[in-house]
């Protein structure tokens, strides 16, 4: 019995071994490694025969070479004229190299969210590896966030991007995580880091991650997982997102890519109902964006996993995803109180003159799916 244990250990050792050789090959020559992966994990598991509903499926044609080819997705909604507010308000950000949006004027003083700048839990430090800082071209665009949990701390480097940005790097996608870390991506932050045991052995995806991914680069180094996803709609935050994982020990394969929710045609059937935990902050800024993130996580989302999905009220948007997810299926609970850290912090800023409550505070929406219909021969 000894010997057989011994034996099933190196097994187990010399997988995960691999694993992490398969991780550094593919981030030094930018290789996917998701089929192999996904070998690794399936092998010696019974695979669960579920049918895929017609509405989930993407549309498929074979030509003669008998390859699988997607079928071309719809144009995207023009930009809603409030929307158009907010762009203007985001390049005046970018251009002036400023977190804070307060303007005199009407039009940006309604559309203008930013006075609140954060819960103060996560730090903002210098880069402290002055080797790896010497052998980059702007030592001054890396940073070390901290996060303190209890008495243990959780930090990641990250680089920020220049802030002389193009007009179509502004107009391409939803560039609002180009800016900074925003308070509901600090609260799932925090979040994730007060049980990192959840999502040990899971695969990861984070949707809208911006700049930073933070949420799933923090999962990546701490809580060994077994691989993580970080995405973004615009080509900008992922090829930032590329430089800050390639500058951080993490514990998993760890790939970036761009998503863009609406680009159905893009999406690989491989990759239907793969992940275990889906992680998005303060993706509900847009209306336009609404039903095809809701499609997005329920297409990538497993039926035994959970997507966390943080962001404040503001408004009717929160209840207003909470609707579409209700439509779409989901089972959606929502959760004020999911965090005493983040909670004291709250309650400890209720009446001073820039906390709103209605577009400060992240509530947390916990989606999962149904049980998936049983198929019988």
């Amino acid at each position: 019995m000894a010997t057989k244990t011994l034996v099933q250990n190196n097994r187990t050792t010399s997988s995960a071994e691999s694993i992490q050789q398969l991780s550094s090959i593919s981030l030094m020559l930018e290789y996917d490694i998701d089929n192999t992966l996904n070998t690794i994990k399936e092998n010696g598991h019974l695979m669960k025969e579920i049918k895929i509903p017609r509405d989930c499926r993407p549309k498929l044609e074979i030509n003669n070479n008998e390859k699988l080819m997607m079928s071309q997705s719809p144009p995207s909604p023009a930009l809603s004229t409030n929307a158009r507010k907010r762009w203007k308000i985001l390049a005046k950000v970018l251009r002036k190299d400023s977190e804070e949006t307060v303007s005199s004027e009407d039009e940006e003083r309604t559309a203008s969210v930013r006075r609140f700048k954060s819960f103060d839990l996560l730090k903002q430090d210098s880069f402290e590896d002055h080797i790896a800082l010497n052998c980059l071209g702007k030592p001054d665009n890396w940073y070390k966030y901290k996060v303190l949990i209890g008495p243990i701390e959780h930090s990641v480097n990250i680089h920020h991007i220049d802030r002389h940005l193009t007009a179509n790097d502004l107009m391409g996608f939803n560039n609002t995580g180009n800016i900074c870390v925003w308070p509901s991506e600090e609260a799932l932050t925090v979040f994730v880091l007060s049980d990192l045991d959840n999502y040990r052995g899971k695969w990861i995806l984070e949707l809208g991650g911006g700049m930073t991914c933070l949420t799933g680069l923090m999962l990546s180094k701490y809580s060994k997982p077994f691989a993580v996803h970080l995405t973004d709609g615009n080509d900008v935050s992922v090829d930032n997102v590329r430089k800050t994982v390639c500058l951080n020990e993490l514990s998993c394969y760890t790939k970036c890519s761009v998503l863009k929710w609406e680009d159905t045609a893009a999406r690989s059937i491989n990759e239907f109902e793969k992940f275990d935990c889906i992680l998005s902050a303060d993706c509900l800024f847009f209306d336009e964006a609404r039903s095809a993130l809701v499609d997005t996580i329920w297409f990538y989302l497993s039926r035994e996993g959970e997507a966390l999905v943080m962001a404040p009220q503001r408004g009717k948007t929160l209840t207003l995803f909470v609707e579409e997810c209700l439509r779409k299926g989901f089972n959606c609970d929502v959760v004020h109180r999911y965090n005493e850290i983040i909670w004291q912090r709250h309650l400890e800023l209720q009446g001073t003159e820039l906390y709103d409550e209605n577009i400060h505070y992240p509530v947390l929406m916990k989606l999962t799916k149904p049980p998936a219909p049983i198929v019988y021969d």
